[in-house]
């Protein structure tokens, strides 16, 4: 994939990124005390993949962080397929609406919004895993550490990316306690998250599937209308996708509980339960 001169300090930007990345009213939220669960942090590739796959979620939590990795605007602006599919007529009028977009989403499923300066693939740029990985670790401690919540990373390149920085922090951190969430539309591609669960299994990551009672309480059913209309704030990606409301969006929500590995301990070959 084609790299820009530039594309090296705009990923060093979200590590170096001063004072905080964290907005002032999300460092509120979380500092406020509350009886409600506790709110996440859902890591987001792009301005729409928390809603799509963890909408429902989203809404049983008020006041989680949606961090969405690839909100970085190219410097001449550019003019790709997609954007133009989605009816804008370059990457900077797609960026301002695409943040409207998701403003309008993240507020009805009462969400906070922190954006990191990637670049999306389509504008020929690629961060390294390790300058994700880095951004991704300093916003997770600046929120305090809440738990994760972080795509499985399906198929589109920028989605695995996210994926793999994702994993290195679960690795990193020790953590024990962090969701993966199957990524909506890709996981319906036939065999893509059985290979990336077993590729990650012989990695010697561990995947759990939730108690019928934890998987109920992530994604309650008076959380679907929440998600519905969040959805559909994203007008110009639906459109982008030819259907008013593709149908795997109105599918239930699929986690799993992700172990880092152990050390000292052989791979294991992850089995997928019957759904």
């Amino acid at each position: 994939m084609r790299r820009c001169p530039w594309v090296a300090e705009a990923a060093m930007v979200a590590h170096a990124w001063a004072p905080s990345l964290l907005p002032p009213r999300v460092m509120r939220t979380l500092s406020s005390t509350s009886p409600r669960p506790a709110p996440l942090c859902v890591v987001s590739p792009h301005l729409d993949d928390a809603v799509f796959s963890c909408g429902m979620l989203l809404a049983s939590r008020p006041g989680s962080i949606v961090c969405t990795v690839f909100c970085g605007e190219p410097h001449p602006p550019q003019c790709t397929p997609w954007d133009r599919c989605a009816g804008h007529a370059d990457s900077s009028e797609a960026l301002r609406a695409r943040i409207a977009e998701d403003e309008q989403a993240l507020a009805i499923l009462g969400a906070q919004a922190v954006r990191l300066p990637f670049l999306d693939s389509q504008y020929g740029a690629t961060p390294t895993i390790d300058a994700l990985a880095r951004a991704l670790t300093r916003m997770w401690r600046e929120a305090g550490s809440p738990r994760l919540v972080v795509p499985l990373g399906l198929y589109h390149s920028d989605h695995v990316l996210v994926g793999d920085a994702c994993r290195s922090l679960v690795r990193e951190e020790r953590l024990s306690d962090t969701l993966v969430y199957e990524d909506a539309l890709y996981r319906t591609i036939r065999g893509v998250a059985r290979a990336r669960y077993e590729a990650l299994a012989q990695e010697g990551f561990r995947f759990s599937p939730l108690e019928d009672s934890m998987a109920a309480s992530l994604s309650p059913p008076r959380s679907a209308n929440a998600k519905w209309r969040a959805v559909h704030a994203y007008r110009s990606q639906l459109r982008a996708l030819r259907d008013a409301h593709p149908y795997d969006l109105a599918e239930p929500e699929r986690y799993h509980l992700i172990d880092p590995p152990r050390q000292g301990t052989s791979p294991v070959r992850y089995e997928l339960t019957a759904r």
